[in-house]
């Protein structure tokens, strides 16, 4: 299940509010979700050649070889995702999304300082510490006995864009949220991106410094450390128990393993292997980890 609207809309209304033309089913839409997650009623996006997936409406381009559309709806675009964009904005900006519209839970032994602000949909578990002039936007979750420190902001968008024909920047809405475990602690004026169409996962025992930056939709897995000014770019997995020292920078999208090291002030192009060292810019091995 997707991102769930406020109301439905149908395929061919959406698509003659954006001027596309449509093909297929006219689908009934009621959520927005990821292609790998797609299910009946859904709206989603594909670069790829589409599948005819029962009930599904796909913005997607299509050719004279592709399938007729007896199950699925189709949204026709040379541009996908641009596409896709617009209709997030549309949807966000005429409709809106429910998903997160629910009273946040607090447990009573959580500690809440000054200031903070705490939208809709957010839980915040047993003992957990939120600091002075933290912001936690919609959809973030935190587990037990961990401490988000002043001045952070949780949950807010990641930075995504796409330009339009005259190269004026479209926003990509982010309607994911953000998970934090137990016994995590986030720094002082540190920024963690919600999700695009997912979430942004903190688990437990991570600990991250002061003024660190974790993009959209990354995954820092157990005990992980992210040491001051690090950033952390949209989609990255930092493996268990591994140190991404300060100043330090990834592309999107890599992996680095389990108990590697990320030197300081590293530029991290490509993936880094379990227990490793990588350093320099571009980042390079400089030993295994015994």
């Amino acid at each position: 299940m997707g991102y769930k609207l406020n109301e439905p809309i149908m395929l061919s209304v959406l698509a003659a509010k954006l001027k596309y033309e449509w093909k297929g089913v006219d689908i009934k839409i009621e959520s927005v979700s990821s292609s790998d997650t797609a299910v009946e009623s859904d709206l989603t996006f594909s670069k790829q050649p589409v599948q005819d997936t029962a009930g599904v409406a796909v913005i997607a381009a299509i050719s004279d070889s592709s399938p007729i559309f007896e199950f699925s709806g189709v949204l026709v675009s040379e541009n996908p995702r641009l596409t896709f964009i617009k209709a997030l904005n549309f949807l966000v900006s005429e409709i809106g999304f429910s998903t997160w519209n629910s009273p946040s839970v607090i447990h009573p032994s959580a500690k809440i300082g000054q200031n903070v602000v705490i939208e809709d949909g957010c839980y915040i578990g047993a003992n957990t510490i939120i600091e002075h002039n933290v912001v936690l936007h919609a959809g973030t979750r935190i587990g037990e006995n961990s401490r988000i420190r002043s001045c952070s902001s949780i949950g807010g968008d990641g930075f995504g864009f796409e330009r339009l024909q005259d190269g004026m920047p479209l926003r990509f809405p982010h309607i994911g949220g953000v998970v934090i475990g137990n016994n995590v602690e986030i720094g002082s004026c540190t920024a963690v991106a919600r999700g695009t169409l997912s979430d942004t996962v903190i688990e437990d025992n991570v600990k991250i410094d002061n003024l660190v930056h974790i993009a959209h939709n990354c995954l820092v897995k157990n005990g992980a450390f992210v040491i001051a000014c690090a950033e952390i770019s949209g989609g990255v997995e930092v493996g268990r128990n591994s140190w991404i020292a300060p100043n330090s920078c990834t592309h999107q999208k890599i992996v680095i393993g389990e108990e590697a090291i990320v030197g300081l002030g590293a530029v991290v192009t490509k993936d880094v292997p379990s227990k490793s060292v990588y350093a320099g810019n571009p980042a390079k091995k400089i030993r295994d980890i015994s």
